[in-house]
């Protein structure tokens, strides 16, 4: 039999066919591995992508961590790179401004690298230092504590001072800090039940009384030495007789703060006693010596009260306040006679406030704050991130 006459039969057709349907068997099979591998070198091109995009998010989370250990405002940051298995990162610090005595802002970039992938992000972040990380900071040593009454209100959540209303989404301090565990124990026996609940705050795993380890005694003794031989330091001093009282008075307001210390004796048992009508706004430092606020009192601003034999202490139900944070420390001994370091006799609201301590921080000389950036508080604020990739 002939091909001629094997393809003109019935056999012939049957053939042709299965040729037919073999070759586009074939085309489909071959289609069909064409896309396999163009799907799995999408899938790898893809994870490439993915896992280069989280090296680079990884890499701005390092930057941050590295901004909040460089001491300085703006910090001193270096450019760095870190090689993984699956790849690498490598960060690039593009400004660093400072925009307060307190704050700058900061841009960085990061570039996640895999393989066959790269990846590139971009973020802005701020770091805040605060002058006191609670609304009342207890420091060095304490003979006692005294809460005689239960008509005081400390809380570490941040006020607006203009409105008397908390600031939203601020980051909170604690009601109150102390650098070690027996002065926490010393605090927290002295409280009543009643008396915590006028406590409250954020520090140290959420609690309103929480240990620090930022703003030791050391440092505070050195910070009010140079905040009182500054040239725009107002002095004063504690008479002979042993009393400094300050009645209808006015030490700077919200719009011009005044940084003002006064100086006690050599002497132990001298006090300086806040009367009727006592305001200001900045920063009072206060220098072995205790203060006792008695009539009625407002300050905005820093209260920093160091040295030895002090302690602050309230007394009467007249309207007494404090906005932005007080901080008592005691450089003595511990054992004799001697004032409570808190002594809580009458009526008193201590608030933490952000805004208040930032504009007392144009007060202190700019040397002054540059010794100190490595022990204040600060904290982290993230204003975007971007990707950089087209």
């Amino acid at each position: 039999m002939g091909f001629r006459r094997l393809l003109s039969g019935e056999h012939g057709m049957i053939l042709l066919t299965s040729l037919l349907l073999l070759s586009l068997l074939l085309a489909v099979g071959l289609g069909s591995i064409v896309s396999v591998q163009n799907e799995f070198l999408i899938t790898q091109n893809l994870r490439g992508g993915i896992s280069a995009l989280y090296l680079a998010d990884a890499g701005i989370e390092w930057g941050k961590e590295h901004i909040g250990a460089a001491p300085g405002n703006p910090p001193v940051l270096v450019d760095t790179k870190q090689n993984f298995s699956s790849g690498a990162f490598s960060v690039a610090f593009i400004s660093a401004t400072q925009t307060s005595p307190l704050s700058t802002r900061i841009v960085l970039r990061s570039t996640g690298t895999t393989k066959n992938s790269s990846q590139m992000v971009q973020a802005q972040v701020s770091k805040n230092y605060d002058l006191s990380d609670a609304a009342v900071g207890l420091r060095g040593k304490s003979r006692s504590f005294n809460f005689a009454v239960s008509s005081f209100h400390i809380s570490g959540l941040d006020y607006d001072p203009s409105t008397g209303a908390t600031v939203p989404g601020a980051k909170p301090r604690a009601g109150i800090t102390v650098d070690s565990a027996a002065l926490l124990s010393q605090l927290e026996s002295g409280l009543n039940g009643d008396q915590r609940g006028q406590i409250i705050g954020s520090g140290t795993n959420g609690a309103a009384i929480s240990l620090s380890e930022r703003i030791p005694g050391d440092a505070l003794v050195r910070f009010a030495n140079d905040l009182c031989t500054a040239p725009n330091a107002q002095l004063s001093a504690v008479p002979p007789a042993g009393t400094l009282s300050l009645a209808n008075q006015v030490w700077g307001s919200r719009a011009a703060p005044e940084l003002h210390c006064i100086n006690g004796l050599v002497e132990n048992g001298d006090s300086v006693t806040t009367g009727a009508n006592f305001t200001g706004a900045g920063i009072l430092v206060v220098r072995d010596v205790q203060l006792i606020a008695s009539g009625s009192l407002h300050w905005e601003g820093l209260i920093l009260i160091t040295g030895n034999d002090i302690g602050f202490r309230t007394a009467g139900e007249e309207n007494k306040e404090v906005i932005g944070a007080l901080i008592i420390n005691e450089t003595g001994p511990a054992a004799g006679a001697g004032p409570a370091l808190l002594d809580i006799q009458g009526a008193i609201r201590i608030i933490y406030s952000r805004a208040a301590l930032g504009g007392s921080a144009g007060l202190i000389q700019s040397a002054t704050l540059a010794n100190n950036y490595n022990w204040l508080p600060f904290y982290l604020k993230q204003h975007y991130w971007r990707s950089l990739n087209p």
